[in-house]
């Protein structure tokens, strides 16, 4: 795709949550209810594989309807593609409905850490490898490295209800990325399952029954930070569908927002963002690694130095994002560089450029941006990859005054 130098501004809704698509889709299979989950690709391929593992599903307009769930014979073939969340919240769940199953993956997933939870899981009565579980899961303590990915913990907390008797989660290390598990605790609440914090974890009765209810997933503010930067960097951009009270960690977007110098304006669930200043900032992204690519864009255009902390779990993404956003800048004429665990970000001029999306959508949509207000052409492979989270993201993008040519191969 080439894309044009062109200011964006107008409105856009916001596309459905994808960490909340996926944890309403396990309550939906669970309580035998209903979800419109959108057009992501992986919240499709978790509705898919919930089939897949014995749920009767009908699936009609990016939504699905479960009505029962019987336990198929022999050992389940789940594709999860390149999604994390698909892969980690199944296979404990698999192992709590005593179904053997394999996961098939696609792209870096089968490189990615998968060892804090099968080590969680296979002390409790079953077998489980990064790709595929066999037995049935029985109730105790488990214990679970948190250091590495909160998406274990979720899927702990997700299957374990279920099971006959109490559980305990025991949480070793310094957990990353809480705000999501927050998003899993609030999904869990909506639908009637009790969860007791503790000391270092969380206490999960047994026997359980996830409550039937019509899921209305709220919108996304990871997708939703592209266009407010957008915003903030030319035009006044309006997102809409936005909900101020979900649990997501990435509204931590507006903050960085304003610590940019960008006007900011909330009205119940509409959010406003326009350009006045470029002001250098400093933003903590362990707690919020989806953001990192946008955020290291609105950086490039900032007087002075930014700085991203805690960056260095960018690496066990769908890219090694840290490298890719590095690339990025670089071939912008944008200084960036490590310094332990922190990216030295410093604001200037950004020029066009060829840039590589590593088939990551995150790091597509960013160059996407940065594209729009940089000096002279640019390009951007694989561009189709953003139908993982924002499958109408170019459509936006045109509708906000996104000016691109598709090159056919």
């Amino acid at each position: 795709m080439k894309l044009f130098p062109h200011s964006l501004k107008g409105a856009v809704r916001a596309v459905p949550s994808k960490s909340y698509a996926h944890r309403m889709l396990i309550w939906a299979a669970l309580s035998g209810g209903s979800v419109s989950y959108g057009k992501s690709d992986d919240a499709h391929l978790t509705a898919q594989g919930l089939a897949a593992l014995g749920f009767e599903a009908d699936f009609a307009d990016n939504s699905v309807n479960y009505k029962g769930f019987s336990r198929p014979r022999g050992t389940q073939k789940v594709f999860v593609g390149e999604s994390g969340s698909t892969l980690r919240f199944l296979l404990p769940l698999a192992a709590a409905l005593g179904v053997d199953a394999t996961f098939e993956t696609a792209g870096r997933l089968g490189e990615r850490p998968m060892d804090a939870l099968t080590a969680a899981l296979c002390p409790h009565g079953v077998t489980a490898t990064a790709h595929g579980v066999c037995g049935a899961l029985k109730s105790g303590k488990f214990e679970v490295d948190a250091t590495v990915s909160s998406q274990f913990v979720t899927g702990l907390l997700m299957a374990l209800p279920i099971l006959k008797g109490d559980s305990e989660i025991m949480l070793l290390g310094r957990t990353v990325s809480a705000p999501y598990i927050d998003v899993t605790l609030d999904v869990l609440s909506r639908a009637g399952i009790r969860v007791d914090r503790t000391q270092n974890g969380f206490f999960v009765p047994g026997g359980q029954k996830y409550a039937k209810e019509q899921a209305v997933v709220p919108g996304d503010f990871s997708g939703a930070a592209f266009p407010l930067v957008a915003g903030a960097l030319g035009g006044k951009v309006t997102v809409k569908g936005l909900d101020l009270s979900s649990k997501q960690g990435d509204k931590a977007i507006l903050d960085a927002l304003a610590l940019f110098g960008a006007e900011v304006a909330v009205n119940n669930d509409v959010v406003e963002v326009a350009k006045k200043d470029a002001n250098a900032f400093c933003v903590d992204v362990g707690e919020t690694p989806d953001l990192a690519p946008i955020l290291s864009v609105l950086a490039a255009f900032a007087k002075g130095e930014s700085v991203l902390k805690n960056v260095s779990r960018l690496r066990d993404k769908e890219s090694d994002r840290l490298f890719a956003i590095e690339e990025m800048l670089g071939k912008a004429g944008i200084e960036a560089k490590e310094d332990g665990d922190r990216l030295l970000i410093v604001g200037g001029k950004p020029q066009g450029a060829a840039f590589r999306s590593f088939s990551d959508h995150r790091m597509a949509m960013s160059e996407a941006i940065l594209a729009a207000y940089a000096a002279g052409q640019s390009e951007v492979d694989d561009f189709l990859c953003v139908k993982k989270s924002y499958p109408e993201f170019w459509r936006d993008y045109q509708a906000l005054g996104g000016v691109y040519e598709v090159e056919r191969g």
